[in-house]
C-alpha cells in the first residue's frame, strides 16, 4: 500500500515538473528570452502569506539554517526540483529483485 502512494506521488510530482517545464517554455517562446520560475518564485506566487510565515518561523528558529540551505535550495528550477522528487519517488517504490538460487536460473 505504501508502495502504491509512494509511486502515485512520484507520478504526480513528475507530471508537475512536465508542465513546469511546459510553462517555463511557452514564457521562454512568447518573451523572446529565456525565463524560469525558481521554487521561491512560485511559492511567492501561489502562497505569499504562507511564504512569508514560514520564513519568520524559520529565521526565528535559526538563521543560520534559512541562509545557505533553504535559499540554496529556492534558486532550483520547479521543474527540475519536480522532476528529481518525482523520480527520486519512483525508485524508491519498486520492488527489488530477490537473488535467484543457482538452480532456478
Amino acid at each position: 500500500m505504501l508502495r502504491l502512494l509512494s509511486r502515485f506521488l512520484g507520478l504526480l510530482l513528475l507530471a508537475g515538473g512536465f508542465i513546469a517545464l511546459i510553462v517555463d517554455g511557452t514564457r521562454s517562446i512568447a518573451g523572446g528570452e529565456l525565463t524560469i520560475t525558481t521554487l521561491r518564485r512560485g511559492a511567492v506566487e501561489l502562497f505569499p502569506s504562507v511564504y512569508e510565515s514560514l520564513q519568520t518561523s524559520v529565521v526565528q528558529k535559526s538563521a543560520l539554517l534559512w541562509d545557505p540551505i533553504i535559499t540554496t535550495l529556492m534558486i532550483l528550477p520547479v521543474s527540475i526540483a519536480f522532476g528529481g522528487l518525482g523520480a527520486l519517488f519512483i525508485v524508491l517504490s519498486t520492488k527489488r529483485e530477490t537473488q535467484m538460487r543457482y538452480w532456478r536460473q
